[in-house]
Parts: structure tokens; C-alpha cells; sequence
């Protein structure tokens, strides 16, 4: 009794102390001086500053409120004005858009009507806000009050941040773990303090994931709760995990319920003479339900026969119910549960539910394990979304769990022929072909079902191709997901050669010449993830017209980076009155560490540097 005494005196001591500091700003109250500020004089490009983001959890309310004050000082930073949160049912929000009118300041409140919420699980929900009568100039002012410690806590934007802060008040009754990602140190890190000042804002650069893996943030989850006469784990272990999720209503519950899948599993064992073939039959059967776009680790209905009755379902609801298919064929497997690629990784050292958006379906065959994704209409079965390759997931069943990783195991090919002939009046006719193949014949297929018809596809594929006559049009496999797509162009083509002095110049490549290194920085602090490797071969063929010579052709080159994790070749040749030039590139790998980039950068600079070099032809 007197040592329980003595730790509520301490827990009120704690809470007196963390209580009398001082908070950076009041919901509500802002100055003239702010308004007339529109400048971040450290940097003047950006869009929008978050003048604070102040948070504040007070153990014996349990709640948590937050102030989030940002300046628009561009057109363009007109969006963070809309901004989406992780909350709870219960959040309460308030916020208010300032605007200086005749030298007055003029006040816009925030109205239900422009607050959306999304359920999540039961006890998450994604809150959108959309601020009123935001102008260059505007100061959005948003206060929310929930319960519980934040998902997540981000010390750094897209945009700079004056000033992040997020005070936690210990509690004997929630136990939680933090992970802490990002480049940029806290100006102040105390026991459950956390602060940072004049924080610059992200730069994304290409080839990353997302940007939640690299700024300066913390991400919460609960490991338990406790107090008299009650305790219950929520992430102590990935066991503990697995266990909360297989007693869900929306998992494990509507996992079980797999008897509509009866006569389905007897007609594809009956069709089907392989392991192979049942996957993928399985697999086809799965794509029934359309996938509606969303990113869920919950399913929305309790039973997935109502999903499939539907025809349209979120990620979880589409591969459980391929799970269930599979496991009724008598496959050994089960779901993955992960984050997709624009969520962030998982932490390995801590089990998490919170972070998780995503369930792909895994099966054991014996010599192999296969990831199965069919929310991607356009792909074959052995296929993972980029959105799906991001690190590792862990397997769960009933009595197992793992770490999986989540890596491409096909590479995004594609070969580029030409075959032209070069006429008096220095056009070119003939044809253009190309190959797709895994990666690159999922993007193909995604991007064409994007258009209305073949012409719109044509109008699109003119764009930016001077002189470009398109005579005839062929594509093949487009809806054989199981085979590489071809396309050829009959074509004439004015503009692509320049006579200078007598001699023609002709850059071979075309259209596929790269003109431009994605890698413009001279340092990177992060790794280049390309998500999977690519292979990329353009043969261009040109009959030399009568009367000429070859003067000059591109000089062969072979590029290797070390371990061969990339390379370059390029081969030209003259037979007869035929100019032969063949372009492979190939990255072997799909991440680089940044002690990688400079060679990687370099590499890139000497590709473009080779197709950039000419074919000349002289008269004879």
C-alpha cells in the first residue's frame, strides 16, 4: 500500500513537472506580424512552412492534443492545406484559416462538412481535413484532441518546420515501443520530450521509397496496456500480433469463413494436372474482385463471400480470399502481412499493427516460395506491384510466423528495334518494334487500359516525337498476361537528321536516346531502390543511302560497375550499306547503398555521353 502510494506521488510529481512547461503556441491566437510575414527567408522556394506542430499527451486524461499551425506561402503550397491524419472515433478537431483583409485580421472556421473520415480498423480511422478559404498569405491553424499516444510524429516535411514538439507524460498503464527513422538529429531528445528547430524540408530524389523512410520522424505503437485487474498485449511480440489479428472480426474471423470457396476448389483441382496450374488458376479466380484502390490490412465485410458478391474489395478482402482458395486446393500457405512501399518499411526490431496496410498471400511448395498479389488485374500470377515490394512482411498462421522478403524475383525487360532506311530528301521510313516483358509489360498494360482507343494511344504515344508519321499500328498479347507484349510502328519520320556542310548527322537512338541523368545531386544520403532489376536493349538498324559513306559511328564501349551490378555495352558496325548499333543497359540489382551513388551517377552520365554520340554520313 505505501510503495503504491509512493508511485502516485512520484506519476503526480512527473505529471506537475512535464505539465508546467510552457507550450509554444495556444490554438487560436496568432499574430498580425505572422500574417504579414510571406517570406521563409532560409528557403525562399518553398511553398509552405508549419510554423509548429506541437503535441502533448497528459497520462491522467489519457488524451493526446495536437496544434498544427502552417503558413502558405505559394500557390502551390495550396494543398497542405488539405491534410489527412491517423485518429481515432472519438477525435475532436477544430480549425481556423486566418486571412489579412484591410489590414484586419479575418477568421474562417473549419465546418463539419469538410471534415471526412475513413474507417481503418475499429479503432482507426484516416481523418481528412480540408481547410477554408486558403489564400497565398493564409496561416491554417488545426487542433485535435484523442485518445491514446500518436501513431506517428513527424519532425520533418516536404516543407520547412520551424518548430516540431511532442511531449509524452510517463503513465504506469501503456507501454509502448518508438522506432525513429531519419537524417536530421533533434535539437532536443529528453525523457519523453522530443523537440527540433528550423528543420529544412525532405527533398525526394529519384529512385527512393518512401519519404516516411528518410525524414526525421517516430513512429508509436502500444505493447500493452495495464491496470488493476486487466492487462492485454498488443505488440509485445510478432506472436502477440498474429493473435490479435486471427481474433479480428475482419481477419482472423472472416479468414475462417472460407466454405463458399467448396465448389470452386473441386472444379479447379479437377481442370488442373500441376501445382503450378492450380496456383494459377487460383489466382485468376481471385482477380473477380476488383480491387477498389485502398491499401488495407482489415477486410470491410465479415464474410468475403459478400466481397465476392460484390465483384470489388480492398487489398486485404482480395488475398485473403485467395489465401482461402489456396489453402482449400491444400497448399501450405498463408497471408503476409506488411506495409506497402509509399506506408515505409517495417522496423525489424519492433512488431507493430499499426504500421501495417497491406496482406499479399504466400505459398510453400517445396521448392520454392511463391508471393502472390492479386489485386494487379494486368499481371501474371508470379508477379508482386512495386507497392508490394518494400523490404520484408511477416508470415502468420496459427502457429507460425516469419519474416519474408519482399523482393522482385523478374526484372523489367524490353528490347527496341529499329529497322529505317534513310531517303534523298533526309527522311526515315520503315519500322519500329518493341518487346515487353514482366515489369515492363505490367506498366504497359496498366498505362494503355488508361485510354479510351487505339487513336487516343497513338495521339499520346506523338507526343513529343517531331516529324512523326504514323503509318500503321500492331500490338500483340496485350491480354495474354502470360507472354511478352509486342508493338510495331510502321512509320515515316522527318526531322531526325541535320546536314551540316554537306555531311549527315543522325543520333541513332531516337526517341529512346536518354538526354537526362534522373541523378542530378552530387551527394545522396539515401539508397537508390529501383524495386526491381532491368534489362533494356535498343538495336537500331539504318540502310545507308546511295552515294554515301560512313564517317563516323558511335565507338564501341563495354561500362561495368563493380560486381557487374550494372553495365553498358555499345557495338557498332558497317556491313554492306547496312549501319548497325546495339545499346544494352542492364541493373542488375535493385538497390544501390549510398556509398554506391557517385559510380551509379557516373555511370548514367557516360550512357548518355555514348548515345549522344553521332552517325555521320559524307558523300563519296
Amino acid at each position: 500500500m505505501i510503495k503504491n502510494f509512493l508511485v502516485l506521488i512520484l506519476l503526480l510529481m512527473v505529471s506537475v513537472i512535464t505539465s508546467a512547461q510552457k507550450a509554444p503556441v495556444k490554438f487560436g491566437k496568432i499574430s498580425k506580424a505572422e500574417l504579414l510575414n510571406n517570406t521563409y527567408a532560409p528557403d525562399t522556394s518553398a511553398p509552405a512552412v508549419v510554423l509548429c506542430d506541437y503535441g502533448y499527451f497528459t497520462a491522467n486524461r489519457f488524451q493526446t492534443v495536437r496544434i498544427l499551425r502552417i503558413k502558405i506561402l505559394k500557390k502551390e503550397g495550396y494543398g497542405w492545406a488539405n491534410q489527412v491524419f491517423p485518429t481515432d472515433v472519438k477525435t475532436n478537431i477544430s480549425g481556423i484559416t486566418y486571412n489579412l483583409v484591410d489590414n484586419e485580421i479575418v477568421e474562417s472556421k473549419l465546418k463539419n462538412e469538410s471534415i471526412f473520415k475513413t474507417r481503418i480498423t475499429d479503432d482507426l480511422y484516416q481523418m481528412r481535413v480540408a481547410m477554408p478559404n486558403v489564400k497565398t498569405g493564409s496561416i491554417i491553424d488545426i487542433q485535435f484532441m484523442f485518445d491514446g499516444i500518436p501513431i506517428e510524429w513527424d519532425f520533418q516535411q516536404e516543407i520547412p518546420v520551424v518548430h516540431s514538439e511532442l511531449m509524452i507524460e510517463p503513465s504506469a498503464y501503456i507501454d509502448f515501443n518508438k522506432n525513429y527513422f531519419g537524417y536530421i538529429p533533434l535539437a532536443g531528445d529528453l525523457d519523453r520530450h522530443w523537440f527540433a528547430d528550423n528543420v529544412p524540408a525532405f527533398k525526394p530524389e529519384p529512385y527512393i521509397t518512401s519519404s516516411k523512410n528518410y525524414r526525421s520522424r517516430f513512429e508509436f505503437d502500444i505493447k500493452s496496456i495495464s491496470f488493476p485487474g486487466y492487462y492485454r498485449s498488443f505488440t509485445t511480440t510478432w506472436e502477440a500480433v498474429r493473435n490479435l489479428l486471427y481474433e479480428h472480426i475482419y481477419f482472423g474471423i472472416a479468414l475462417n469463413s472460407d466454405g463458399y470457396l467448396k465448389s470452386e476448389a473441386k472444379e479447379i483441382k479437377a481442370n488442373c494436372s500441376s501445382q503450378d496450374a492450380m496456383i494459377k488458376m487460383a489466382y485468376e479466380y481471385s482477380k473477380k474482385i476488383k480491387w477498389d484502390k485502398t491499401n488495407r490490412l482489415f477486410t470491410d465485410h465479415t464474410s468475403l463471400n459478400a466481397t465476392f458478391k460484390e465483384g470489388k474489395g480492398n487489398s486485404s478482402e482480395i488475398n485473403l480470399a485467395l489465401v482461402q482458395l489456396l489453402r482449400r486446393l491444400d497448399f501450405d500457405g498463408g497471408p503476409v502481412i506488411m506495409s506497402s512501399r509509399e506506408n515505409g518499411v517495417l522496423s525489424l526490431n519492433s512488431p507493430s499493427i499499426t504500421k501495417l496496410d497491406y496482406v499479399i498471400a504466400a505459398v510453400f511448395t517445396g521448392k520454392d516460395t511463391l508471393l502472390l498479389d492479386a489485386t494487379e488485374t494486368n499481371s501474371p500470377y508470379y508477379l508482386l506491384p512495386m507497392r508490394a515490394l518494400n523490404g520484408k512482411g511477416q508470415f502468420i498462421d496459427k502457429s507460425r510466423t516469419g519474416w519474408i522478403p519482399l523482393q522482385a524475383n523478374k526484372k523489367e525487360t524490353q528490347v527496341v528495334v529499329y529497322a529505317l532506311a534513310i531517303n534523298d530528301d533526309l527522311s526515315l521510313n520503315g519500322k519500329l518494334s518493341y518487346s515487353r516483358g514482366d515489369y515492363a509489360a505490367l506498366d504497359f498494360r496498366n498505362d494503355y487500359e488508361n485510354f479510351n482507343s487505339e487513336d487516343e494511344y497513338l495521339t499520346n504515344y506523338k507526343e513529343g516525337k517531331q516529324g512523326l508519321k504514323i503509318i500503321s499500328h500492331k500490338l500483340d498479347n496485350l491480354d495474354s498476361l502470360y507472354k511478352p507484349i509486342y508493338e510495331e510502328f510502321e512509320v515515316d519520320l522527318k526531322s531526325s537528321i541535320n546536314n551540316i556542310d554537306g555531311e549527315l548527322y543522325l543520333l541513332p537512338a531516337l526517341f529512346e536516346q536518354m538526354k537526362e541523368n534522373p541523378f542530378k545531386a552530387s551527394e545522396r544520403d539515401y539508397p537508390i531502390d529501383f524495386g526491381f532489376a532491368r534489362n533494356k536493349t535498343i538495336v537500331a538498324n539504318y540502310q545507308i543511302p546511295q552515294g554515301y559513306s560512313v564517317a563516323n559511328l558511335p565507338v564501341n564501349a563495354n561500362l561495368k560497375l563493380h560486381d557487374n551490378s550494372a553495365s553498358f555495352t555499345c557495338l557498332a558496325q558497317v556491313a554492306d550499306d547496312r549501319i548497325s548499333i546495339i545499346y544494352k543497359m542492364n541493373i542488375n540489382k535493385s538497390i544501390f547503398l549510398q556509398n554506391e551513388y557517385a559510380d551509379l551517377r557516373e555511370f548514367y552520365n557516360q550512357i548518355i555521353a555514348k548515345q549522344a554520340e553521332p552517325v555521320v554520313l559524307k558523300r563519296n
